[in-house]
């Protein structure tokens, strides 16, 4: 017999606050890793995130929807993605993001 399991981003493991006052929740479910991130009008990966770690772009594969707001996403090569809410996106390791415009970028993003 099958399993549900739930849980709330409302409730997240663990919260990754930004400077800026952005925020990251991660939940996770057995090998599952959900995270909803708030960005901010202004926030970008190379300004918050970078610092943070080693790497000169985002080392990370993502499954993403976007639920509002604007985020563009710049790869390695110089190619570009502009993503707005009802967006989905698959977005190799080696890219940038910032949020564009003046309104908050929520996604939901699972690995």
């Amino acid at each position: 017999m099958g399993t549900v399991h739930q849980r709330s981003v409302e409730s997240p493991d663990e919260t990754s606050d930004f400077p800026d006052g952005s925020r990251a929740d991660f939940v996770y479910i057995g090998d599952t890793m959900v995270v909803r991130s708030t960005m901010l009008p202004g926030w970008s990966w190379e300004k918050y995130v970078k610092p943070m770690v080693d790497s000169d772009t985002c080392p990370m594969f993502h499954h993403e929807y976007v639920l509002s707001g604007r985020i563009r996403y710049v790869m390695e090569d110089g190619s570009q993605t502009l993503a707005k809410a009802g967006d989905y996106l698959v977005i190799e390791p080696g890219h940038l993001a910032t949020v564009v415009g003046d309104e908050p970028c929520v996604t939901i993003d699972w690995e």
